[in-house]
């Protein structure tokens, strides 16, 4: 194999995260990559354990001399957010990713590129197949469906398992040690399908929201981005005419702010130019208000062949408008005690028809329960006002900060050392699985997230700093010399 990342540093890092790149791992399929890290660890002789979920882990004895001390767990998930632009015809369940390099920065051929998480992937290959490197007792822990829910991290059996200090790898800014993250549940309305005939006469008129930029759901939130599906809903909010509506999609995953979203509506010849005026106007007064964060924005019209079959009733058209209008979504609250961080929030992130259902998706995060659970609520109360059913789902802790973490006091002074300045130390309003792993130990245990920077996570844009990889290399290797 020519590797693209050849000569880079580190360059087993890299290496180990080119080969990944080359085997699909959209979240529910991580069964290819999950195999291919056991034979990896198999073929190293490593003590290596799979369950049915394609979560492993792989134990490798201390090399620091030092045999009978702290077991350390490095921790990273194997799938990644499939996100791709608008005109590509990548297949993410069998196109390898096909990296680029542009001076310090790697990307991928406008696909999101697993840097997340496949680079703290990468580096626990790297020390796992190393014979120089000196670390304590540790416990290697690949886990799936992270993206989706921490679903492979909730399903892991942990009874065998004796680490007491974790880090994870999966953050995202070399210059910050995360030490504590917000909770989250997924939550869907739905909204049962009710039809009439169409009326033949009237003319069809595509709705398509394209160009948003998207982003991390959580890292992302506080941006100013706009969502798709809230801007759809204003868009049919503002027609003044009769219309009726076929169909609606909008967004893509749930833990990635919504870039898309269409619809057909069906309106009269002579209320056509009336309701093409009414959102072209409502258009423009979104274009301006996004314009400083959204500059691609494109809203588009588009008449199609007209309607000779049903649409949905005028009730079921309402319903759907007044969820998009009224849907919580962005941020909700900041922390009080932590200058310019996001203590809750909500991504309207999916707008999916089933055979019988409109589904609204959502994704709360909040490091606060209570907040948590008014979110809910307040879902709740429009679900009940439009006679919807509610669904909640994949809700997981919050990972709370430790005031007397030794681990933390470590990480940071080691930090100081090796870089000369201190790092921040944050609670982050994102969902990393360290509150799961240390309410489920069998002993009591400490945490960090650190990771190299990366940009626009989630999106066709995603990229990863070069130098930064190294950096947090360097700075992990001497961290586990020296714990």
């Amino acid at each position: 194999m020519n590797y693209v990342t050849k000569g880079l540093y580190p360059e087993k890092v890299f290496r180990n995260f080119e080969n990944i790149s080359q085997i699909p791992r959209s979240s529910g399929k991580e069964k290819q990559v999950s195999d291919y890290i056991v034979n990896f660890a198999k073929d190293l002789g490593l003590d290596t354990y799979q369950d049915e979920y394609n979560n492993i882990v792989i134990r490798k004895p201390a090399t620091n001399g030092n045999p009978d001390g702290p077991t350390v767990m490095l921790q990273s998930h194997i799938d990644m957010v499939t996100e791709s632009g608008d005109f590509s015809n990548h297949d993410f369940d069998k196109d390898p990713i096909e990296l680029i390099i542009d001076g310090n920065h790697l990307h991928a051929n406008d696909t999101t590129l697993g840097a997340d998480n496949g680079i703290g992937v990468a580096y626990m290959m790297a020390i796992l197949e190393s014979q120089d490197i000196k670390h304590p007792n540790l416990e290697c822990v690949f886990t799936s469906d992270e993206e989706v829910g921490l679903i492979g991290v909730n399903k892991l059996d942990f009874s065998n398992l004796k680490s007491s200090l974790v880090i994870n790898l999966d953050s995202e800014e070399d210059y910050n040690i995360l030490v504590g993250c917000a909770g989250a549940v997924d939550s869907i309305l739905s909204i049962r399908k009710e039809y009439k005939p169409a009326i033949p006469t009237n003319v069809a008129l595509e709705i398509t929201i394209r160009g948003l930029f998207g982003g991390h759901s959580g890292m992302d939130i506080d941006k100013n981005r706009g969502n798709a599906n809230q801007i759809m809903g204003r868009l049919l909010n503002s027609i003044s005419v009769d219309f009726d509506m076929f169909n609606i999609d909008g967004g893509s995953k749930r833990n990635a702010i919504p870039r898309t979203s269409e619809t057909v509506i069906s309106v009269s010849d002579k209320d056509i130019e009336q309701a093409a005026k009414d959102i072209q106007k409502m258009s423009a007064k979104i274009q301006k208000e996004l314009y400083a964060t959204e500059p691609n924005l494109k809203i588009s019209l588009r008449r199609s062949a007209s309607m000779d079959f049903k649409v949905f009733t005028n009730a079921c058209k309402d319903k759907i408008i007044k969820t998009l209008m009224l849907m919580p979504a962005g941020v909700i609250a900041m922390e009080a005690e932590l200058d310019e961080q996001v203590e809750t929030s909500t991504n309207f992130a999916l707008v999916k028809e089933t055979d019988t259902h409109i589904e609204f998706k959502n994704l709360t995060r909040s490091s606060s329960q209570s907040k948590k659970e008014y979110v809910k609520s307040k879902i709740e109360a429009l679900a009940d006002l439009l006679g919807a059913e509610i669904e909640f789902s994949a809700g997981y802790p919050a990972w709370e900060y430790n005031s007397n973490s030794q681990l933390e006091s470590k990480a940071v002074d080691i930090y100081k050392d090796v870089f000369k300045k201190a790092p921040n130390v944050l609670v982050m309003h994102c969902g990393l699985e360290c509150g799961i792993l240390l309410s489920k130990l069998p002993q009591k245990a400490e945490a960090i997230s650190i990771g190299p920077t990366m940009y626009d996570v989630h999106t066709p844009k995603e990229h990863v700093e070069i130098d930064s990889v190294g950096k947090i290399w360097d700075y992990l290797l001497t961290l586990l010399e020296r714990i």
